[in-house]
């Protein structure tokens, strides 16, 4: 040995010394998130004492930051072999095994954590959102209520718990969870922008478009906070601001599918329609896969009048997470026109009953080529319609929604929605007539003589508003107030068709402004349609907001006059509604007062009346 070598030698410190140091190097790195530095310096204490236990739970947790999660569940093994009564290398091996997808064995581990250490925290957040990975999430909520009633100023716990709640469905406790992340620190973003889409969901737009403002302050390029800001301004009927918004995300990336179809989405609100459906095509070019912007699309050109093409898309409804109805498959083959010779066709029913209404304007069509044909045509419907559509289309079978989910011996199936696009491509293939329903006459003349004794006058039959009245859709349909205009008219009788419970309301307008809107007792205006009919079949004319009693008074020939925005899908490219000859469509742009469209029907009633 030289002399050199000879006072290294004896100047070398002891080997438990230099491993200690070589340990608190890597701590002082993994502090510093060096994690792969400190994995360094472990790794060589261990090379000095393999079974050193603070080397090894060091390693497992710098490992596992690291991403490199079968060794750090390989070192925390190795750990737990030489001491298993400690909580943190359990809560180590839980979240490598998480992030290895193997979750039954992480919820195990996680849970002897916890046992070990009962108020062990971090273990317990790990465990919550384990759960929830593990598709438990009735557990994870549990769990986080444990958390944070252990850790209450714990920002993250709060938010995670927020977003349990919300894949729950349950809004209104997010909301109060994201606002107590809030509280325990102001500073981080997302919580807000979770917070937005809670107050969204809870029919709270104005306090959804300030919180994503906050969102925004905080972090201005965050597309999460700009999708939200957007469509906050798009359901308070802002559309030109959330428009300028869907620009700003395009224009930090003008590949974002998403942001060209929430722009469409803005610029058909403005009945900007040629426009909104280059921004979809736009979409769809971006992400051909999302049926989603199908969807819009087909809507856009059904507002536009390119019915061929409208009604071929219109089957993206059934598209996959975002389909607006769900596809339903009874039939052998799903029938595209060709002969029923001697085959059974089913008709099932979707969407709501005016989309039902509408759509039976195609039945007769089908029952006449089946006829044709030697087929047999079943029509499914809501039960409470199937009196009425019994005697409306006797020459097929009706049947209520589900009786024939499994019956054999239907040859095809169709969508009632999917009808128009065999039968209506063009407008001259609607009917000049659209009288196919049929109520029973004897009880439209009991309600007649019933209705005359209240009075000379035209007969006017008024439901104002739809029965969901949330925030976010009442400034689309009026109070029955509003139609104050009417009241002191002396030649109209107002009779009520509002199929919900309305009784306060009429009571309330009927003495603050003296009116006299009637009712017809004994008649169950929600379950029983076939009497509803009758009723709306007994009046000289309906005014209805856009709700299926504006359907069923279109499908039973009777003048109606309804109201909704300029472009709407329904018109199909026209002024009025060609599904109802009878029916006046009075168009509101989206930027003037509701009251526009109410004092036009007024007038019109007014005028109506003096000629009676």
């Amino acid at each position: 040995m030289s002399a050199k070598h000879a006072a290294l030698a004896s100047s070398k410190v002891p080997s438990h010394t230099n491993m200690n140091e070589l340990i608190q190097k890597g701590l002082l790195a993994h502090r510093q998130g060096r994690f792969g530095d400190a994995t360094k310096s472990y790794e060589k204490a261990l090379k000095k004492s393999p079974k050193e236990l603070a080397a090894l739970n060091l390693l497992a947790d710098a490992q596992l930051n690291l991403g490199k999660n079968s060794r750090a569940l390989d070192t925390a093994g190795r750990a737990i072999a030489i001491k298993s009564d400690m909580p943190g290398t359990w809560m180590v091996k839980g979240c490598a095994l998480r992030k290895l997808g193997k979750l039954d064995d992480a919820i195990t581990s996680l849970k002897t954590a916890l046992d070990l250490k009962p108020d062990y925290a971090d273990a317990l957040m790990a465990l919550a959102g384990t759960l929830r990975d593990a598709d438990r999430l009735e557990s994870a909520i549990e769990a986080y209520e444990d958390l944070v009633e252990m850790a209450p100023a714990m920002a993250m716990a709060h938010f995670n718990f927020g977003n349990a709640l919300v894949a729950d469905g349950q809004f209104d406790e997010a909301v109060f969870a994201f606002e107590e992340a809030i509280a325990h620190d102001p500073s981080y973003a997302p919580s807000y922008i979770n917070l937005t889409g809670a107050l969204h969901a809870t029919d709270r737009a104005d306090e959804a478009l300030a919180v994503s403002e906050k969102a925004l302050a905080l972090h201005p390029t965050s597309r999460s906070a700009m999708v939200n800001r957007g469509n906050a301004l798009k359901t308070l009927v802002k559309f030109d601001e959330a428009e300028e918004q869907y620009r700003s995300l395009i224009g930090l990336n003008r590949a974002d599918a998403a942001a060209h179809n929430l722009l469409g989405t803005a610029l058909q609100g403005q009945a900007r329609i040629d426009e909104a459906i280059t921004e979809y095509r736009t979409a769809i070019e971006l992400d051909p896969r999302k049926t989603l912007y199908k969807g819009d699309l087909a809507i856009a050109l059904l507002a536009d009048g390119a019915l061929a093409e409208g009604w071929q898309l219109y089957g993206a409804r059934f598209g996959a997470g975002d389909a607006l109805v769900r596809q339903r498959k009874i039939g052998q083959k799903t029938w595209e026109g060709e002969s029923l010779s001697d085959k059974t066709l089913l008709i099932w029913r979707e969407q709501g009953v005016g989309d039902d209404f509408r759509f039976a304007s195609c039945f007769n069509d089908v029952i006449k080529r089946a006829a044709a044909d030697g087929g047999k045509v079943i029509i499914e419907t809501d039960p409470r319609l199937m009196t009425l559509y019994a005697r409306s289309f006797p020459f097929a079978q009706i049947r209520a929604e589900g009786d024939v989910s499994s019956e054999t011996g239907i040859h095809f199936d169709i969508a009632a929605g999917s009808l128009p696009g065999l039968f209506r491509n063009s407008i001259d293939q609607f009917s000049n007539t659209s009288t196919y329903l049929r109520p029973k006459q004897a009880q439209v003349e009991e309600l007649r003589a019933q209705i005359e004794a209240f009075g000379e006058g035209l007969k006017v039959g008024i439901a104002w508003r739809s029965r969901n009245m949330a925030a976010t859709r009442r400034r689309f349909y009026t109070e029955l107030a509003d139609w104050q205009g009417l009241f002191g008219l002396s030649n109209i009788q107002l009779v009520n068709l509002q199929y919900d419970n309305a009784d306060a309301e009429i009571d309330d307008v009927n003495s603050r402004f003296n009116a006299q809107i009637h009712r017809v007792e004994n008649l169950d205006l929600m379950n029983d349609l076939d009497g509803a009919a009758a009723l709306t079949a007994a009046m000289d004319v309906v005014i209805s907001a856009p709700i299926s009693v504006a359907d069923m008074a279109g499908a039973l020939g009777r003048p109606c006059f309804t109201y909704g925005p300029a472009k709407h899908p329904m018109c199909l490219g026209t002024d009025r509604l060609p599904w109802y000859p009878n029916t006046v469509w009075v168009e509101k742009q989206w930027n003037v007062p509701l009251e526009q469209s109410v004092d036009k029907i007024v007038q019109e009633i007014t005028n109506l009346a003096a000629k009676d």
